[in-house]
């Protein structure tokens, strides 16, 4: 058996499986979507994806049929039917349907709903010994970071350049010279002993594992959840990111500018050891 697909009730394999090219997701990006991380057959923090995933399609008011409850059902059909595949992640993907080629929308349209596996992509475990390097990037997406939708255009050409500057991430800088976020991930910083991010708003996402992270930080350290500007990411004790498949990852060099002599640091390190203790703990699923 391949790898078995959900399209708008139906279970189906991957190769075989097909959207309309009227579907609105794929002629104006009209979707939505989330990425779960699969453990030993195990979905990580699903209710809080599939809650984000129901917040986003109000927010663009899409008309989504389905409930968590139905969400959660489906998903773990489709993990029940890829036995082969038991690691890796869920995707999650609905546009508004399929309709006409027009700008608006009518809101009787009957959403496209997609899960489907994605295999296991084994993070270099040496990064999180060594860290990574960053670049700061104009910050060009639109007002909505808040949704999670698949309108990543921005976000890939950031991170293509940032990739083509040799460096592992590209970090978002605004007009302001506030420090967002990731091309793909949330930044914090660390400063005497204090764990710093960006407040949630409408410029950045909230991700799962920053708010996993922040919970874990504020039961061991000082946390606060403040804008920090760029020369305040330059001069901080430590820089780190999370995302579900970076985890909490050091950046020690960001603008050709080194952080903490270029080692992991003390907070960082304990901060992904505590996650990694968070994310083995059956009762945290």
């Amino acid at each position: 058996m391949g790898n078995i697909a959900y399209v708008s009730g139906e279970f189906i394999e991957l190769d075989d499986a097909k959207v309309s090219i009227q579907d609105r997701g794929f002629q104006f990006g009209d979707s939505i979507y989330e990425v779960i991380k699969l453990y030993d057959g195990k979905l990580f923090k699903a209710d809080e994806h599939f809650s984000r995933l129901l917040n986003s399609a109000e927010m663009i008011r899409l008309n989504l049929e389905y409930n968590l409850e139905d969400l959660k059902k489906i998903a773990l059909e489709v993990v029940d039917k890829n036995t082969d595949n038991q690691s890796g992640s869920l995707y999650i993907q609905v546009t508004r349907g399929i309709a006409p080629r027009n700008h608006s929308f009518d809101f009787d349209l009957k959403s496209t709903v997609i899960m489907y596996l994605l295999p296991a992509q084994p993070f270099p475990s040496e990064l999180w010994e060594s860290g990574v390097n960053a670049v700061t990037l104009p910050d060009t997406r639109w007002s909505y970071c808040n949704i999670k939708t698949t309108n990543l255009l921005p976000n890939i050409l950031a991170n293509q350049a940032a990739k083509e500057e040799g460096a592992f991430e590209g970090v978002f800088i605004s007009d302001d010279n506030i420090v967002i976020e990731g091309t793909s991930s949330n930044i914090f910083i660390v400063k005497d002993g204090r764990v710093i991010t960006h407040p949630i708003n409408k410029k950045l996402l909230s991700g799962i594992t920053r708010e996993i992270v922040l919970e874990l930080a504020e039961e061991n350290f000082d946390v606060e959840e403040k804008i920090f500007t760029l020369e305040e990411l330059y001069n901080a004790d430590e820089v780190f990111i999370t995302s579900t498949t970076k985890e909490v990852l050091a950046v020690v060099e960001i603008d050709d500018k080194v952080i903490n002599q270029a080692k992991v640091g003390k907070i960082t390190k304990e901060l992904h050891n505590l996650y990694r203790e968070y994310k083995q703990d059956l009762n945290n699923f």
